[in-house]
């Protein structure tokens, strides 16, 4: 009896090959080669028969300059979804994979990157606060002052958050969501200082 392949594995081999090509490991070989592992053994993830380890997968992201989440399906059973879901309603992976441009406006889209990363953490957090009967101009409006308040010290701003009772109360998943979107806005802001 075959047993059916599960979801994440099967959307990591799909985003895993989606990711390779454009990145310039047009072969399977190739990004093996460079992963410094048997061709085999790699095909094997992209067919969804196995998984790597997470030292393999820290690896994959590395050359590929992406995240965990650019390679994972964790929109299940997460109000987090719409920033890692085959199709987000904010590009986050689209923003996520410009963090090397190679157009020579690297400043901007460092910036760009970061705003649009506190913008969505903002959005988030505007989710925990639950502001029930707000209209919508209100909900932008309380969006726009979090967002504020994370663009002018993202680094204050994510040691406060996680104190907050509301984090620790998400769901196992939820909370690495919000965690990988913390810790990508805090590379972000890294990389905008270090320039």
């Amino acid at each position: 009896m075959q047993t059916q392949v599960p979801h994440i594995r099967t959307t990591f081999a799909k985003r895993l090959k989606a990711l390779r090509i454009p990145r310039g490991f047009s072969t399977a070989r190739s990004f093996a080669n460079a992963l410094e592992i048997d061709e085999n053994r790699y095909t094997r993830y992209e067919r969804a028969e196995v998984e790597p380890d997470l030292s393999l997968l820290v690896k994959m992201c590395s050359l590929l300059d992406v995240t965990p989440n650019d390679l994972l399906d964790t929109s299940v059973g997460s109000h987090l979804a719409s920033s890692v879901s085959d199709s987000p309603s904010v590009p986050i992976l689209q923003v996520m994979s410009a963090r090397r441009p190679s157009n020579g406006h690297e400043n901007a889209n460092a910036n760009m990157l970061k705003s649009a990363l506190a913008w969505r953490l903002a959005e988030e957090v505007a989710k925990l606060e639950k502001p029930g009967d707000l209209n919508p101009i209100d909900k932008v409006g309380r969006v726009s002052k979090l967002f504020a308040a994370i663009e002018t010290d993202p680094f204050s701003y994510i040691a406060s958050i996680t104190t907050d009772p509301r984090i620790s109360a998400l769901d196992t998943l939820a909370a690495a969501q919000f965690a990988a979107l913390a810790e990508a806005l805090i590379a972000s802001a890294k990389d905008s200082v270090l320039r």
